[in-house]
């Protein structure tokens, strides 16, 4: 099964950063096997689609609006994120794991196995800086994740 782990966020933006921020330890830490695709998407807009396009499995890593303390680790089911209806835009830079999937869903071609560790910020204003609650997160999001690529491999 081909399987892509995807980080979304802006650097530029505090704790947007941390999906990236998850990918870079990931990778600068060697922990994942050369057939995973593991990629920083940044803020991919319109073309998050061609990302998921063929891979039968998708991990994204993103910050998440949730009612808990800045640096609480959540997951999310495929099911979970298409049950969310998709709202009103107004930039091309706001489509969302939804839209790709429900884009990709009418097209025959979205990925069945998606989940999303989602990461809750504490502040998204200007700065490279994670929050500590959010820098603090990082080895758990990735051993989350890892988590996630080792049931998959088992299943």
């Amino acid at each position: 099964m081909k399987t892509a782990i995807y980080g979304i966020g802006n650097i530029l933006m505090g704790d947007d950063g941390i999906g990236p921020a998850v990918i870079h330890y990931l990778s600068s830490n060697g922990l994942l096997s050369n057939d995973v695709t593991l990629e920083d998407l940044g803020t991919p807009s319109l073309d998050l689609p061609n990302y998921l396009a063929g891979y039968d499995r998708v991990i994204f890593i993103d910050a998440v609006a949730a009612n808990a303390p800045p640096g609480t680790i959540r997951l999310y089911s495929r099911a979970e994120i298409v049950a969310t209806p998709p709202g009103i835009r107004i930039s091309p830079h706001e489509p969302t794991i939804n839209d790709a999937l429900i884009v990709l869903d009418f097209a025959g071609g979205a990925p069945k196995d998606v989940v999303l560790v989602g990461i809750v910020p504490q502040t998204l204003v200007d700065g490279m800086t994670l929050s500590p609650a959010v820098a603090g997160a990082v080895p758990r999001a990735a051993a989350m994740v890892m988590g996630e690529v080792a049931k998959r491999y088992a299943a």
